[in-house]
């Protein structure tokens, strides 16, 4: 077990990094444990119930209302009552005026005034100040519609709450208003249903207890209507769900992404623990996930597109978010947090058999010829970060990168230690680590790889983070695979990313802007990026709106060549010895 520095700054990191937040079991009033040392009851925590109300119009959700009762201490007149993100990480929010939050306390009404932070490196914060100081619990009511959203809507975290057939889906940190206190809270989430509906977050189906901070409800996912899931009743620890049937067999999706789940959870030490996946609908292209508690939300775009690996990676991407997480800011993290995401979702798929090594051979060469491509890869972590909620080739970049790294390390490793040590041991023992309270950063992972492989080791870790090339060992991942030189045609629709239902950003002089894309073009439909980033020869077809008249427009979505490595299966070696 590596020893490392243990401190509340851990906690407090895992749980602002939007992946998965670990709760400690809801304990009633009445049954808190005696305080060891002093033999006196603990001191019950402040209470947070708060009842979420679906509102239907002509048989579909129109709005959700919000009621919250608050038992914490008194707070003084100027002190903030509520707080919440005004824009998260690209994505606008419900955003209230204070006007349109009703607080009352046992002295009548209490006014708000609304206060808003400088803006973050991942977003805008407001506070609701109050008039005066509270007696008694206060109780909060406020409601939002959902989200308005359209073909030109920008693609990114799936934190908006969306109507979705005639339910509502998305997370709370779109609508919900809640106490800026860190420290834990008992929490008593519940619902008020109109006939027919279900009520479902990450935490299960119904009213839900727990013990955490006021922002694990935000930062998890929620669904109101007439919910379908996989299995039907949705009992047990995975449970899938959907409102509005989604182009793929959400039956057979569902059932393979259970099976890879219990084989990562497996892996981690972490069986028989609980996950949730809900799935929604794009009017636009685009697809894409988000990982919050314990929980996945991806969405498809119109022509049923999840993202450019397929919808069982995306799935499996977002899974094994729920592990593998480093203390500190993102842009210093993403490598690990998106790279082993990236490592340890292809992998664990293969060595679940969910995917064959056809497959997996085709999925670390996209990763590979993502990585030697990106018009970013010299930029370090600090520089990329900058750019990574402004472009999405930016974006990108910490999960090759780190996925790149992981598996040079991966086979350094197996060298020095003649197979019996791996990067699998490394990033197990950091989770035991976090799981023991400590708190791990990037100086404790250079620390790591230089306590086991030596110096050297520690200054391969500081040319990644500065963005320096990655090139893995010829044999790494396994005797049947290795690496071999290659010339690789970017892929580049020319365009922003991350708004795909709209040409915006077009790049002057980009295949895209010679084969006569204009900025604004509305994109009806175009060809899977999947398809297009598997096929270096295939022609992107796509059809845009221009002044009221659709047009077709085919190009060859590819850049200039450039340098770098692929991997091949070696001959003569049978899939029996190619175990990773």
């Amino acid at each position: 077990m590596i020893s490392l520095k243990k401190g509340p700054q851990f906690a407090e990191a895992a749980r602002r990094s939007l992946v998965t937040l670990l709760i400690l079991p809801f304990l009633l009033a009445g049954g808190h444990a005696a305080d060891a040392k002093a033999g006196k009851a603990a001191k019950p925590l402040p209470l947070l119930a708060m009842t979420l109300s679906p509102r239907v119009e002509q048989g579909s959700a129109a709005e959700v209302a919000v009621e919250m009762r608050l038992s914490a201490a008194p707070l003084a007149a100027g002190e903030p009552l509520l707080r919440m993100p005004l824009i998260l990480v690209s994505i606008p929010t419900a955003a209230y005026p204070a006007s349109n939050i009703e607080a009352t306390d046992a002295a009548g009404r209490l006014d708000l005034t609304a206060v808003d932070e400088a803006p973050g490196p991942s977003g805008t914060y407001r506070n609701y100040i109050l008039g005066r100081a509270t007696k008694g619990p206060v109780t909060v009511r406020y409601r939002t519609a959902p989200r308005e959203i359209g073909a030109t809507t920008r693609n990114g975290p799936l934190f908006d709450f969306r109507r979705e057939g005639d339910g509502l889906m998305g997370a709370g940190v779109y609508f919900m208003a809640l106490p800026p206190e860190t420290a834990p809270m008992r929490i008593h989430l519940a619902w008020d249903l109109p006939p027919g509906f279900r009520g479902i977050s990450s935490r299960g189906e119904g009213d839900q207890h727990w013990e955490g901070p006021a922002d694990s409800l935000a930062f998890s996912f929620y669904a109101a209507g007439p919910v379908r899931s996989q299995p039907e009743d949705g009992k047990g620890d995975f449970v899938f769900y959907w409102l509005k049937q989604p182009p793929m067999d959400p039956i057979v999706l569902g059932t393979g992404a259970q099976r890879l789940y219990n084989s990562m959870a497996a892996f981690f030490g972490d069986s028989g623990s609980q996950y949730r996946i809900f799935a929604r609908s794009n009017p636009y292209t685009g697809g894409g996930g988000t990982a919050l508690t314990r929980s996945f939300m991806f969405g498809y775009g119109n022509n049923g597109v999840t993202n450019a690996n397929g919808t069982d990676m995306l799935i499996a991407h977002e899974m094994a978010h729920t592990w593998p997480k480093m203390a500190g800011d993102h842009p210093q993290t993403a490598w690990y947090s998106e790279g082993a995401a990236e490592y340890y979702s292809t992998l664990l798929s293969l060595r679940a058999g969910t995917v064959d090594h056809a497959r997996f051979l085709s999925l670390i060469n996209l990763k590979a010829e993502a990585y030697y491509a990106s018009p970013f890869l010299s930029l370090n972590n600090t520089e990329v970060g900058a750019k990574f909620w402004t472009d999405g080739r930016a974006q990108r970049v910490p999960y090759e990168r780190g996925f790149l790294y992981l598996a040079r390390l991966d086979a350094q490793l197996k060298a020095a230690s003649g197979g019996a040590r791996k990067v699998d041991n490394l990033v197990l023992e950091v989770l035991a680590a976090q799981r023991a309270g400590s708190d791990v950063g990037v100086p404790e992972w250079r620390a790591l790889v230089v306590k086991t492989l030596g110096e050297p080791a520690g200054r391969e870790f500081d040319d990644m983070v500065a963005g320096k090339l990655i090139v893995p060992p010829a044999t790494t991942f396994a005797p049947c695979y290795q690496m071999v030189p290659a010339s690789l045609r970017p892929f580049d629709m020319g365009f922003d990313g991350m708004r795909p239902g709209v040409v915006g950003g077009l790049r002057e002089g980009s295949a895209a802007a010679r084969a006569g894309l204009r900025e604004g073009d509305i994109v009806i439909k175009s060809t899977p990026t999947s398809q297009l980033r598997e096929d270096p020869a295939m022609m992107a077809e796509v059809e845009v709106m221009r002044d009221g008249k659709p047009l077709a427009i085919r190009y060859l979505p590819r850049g200039a060549p450039v340098k770098g490595w692929q991997w091949q299966r070696v001959p003569g070696i049978p899939e029996s010895d190619c175990r990773l």
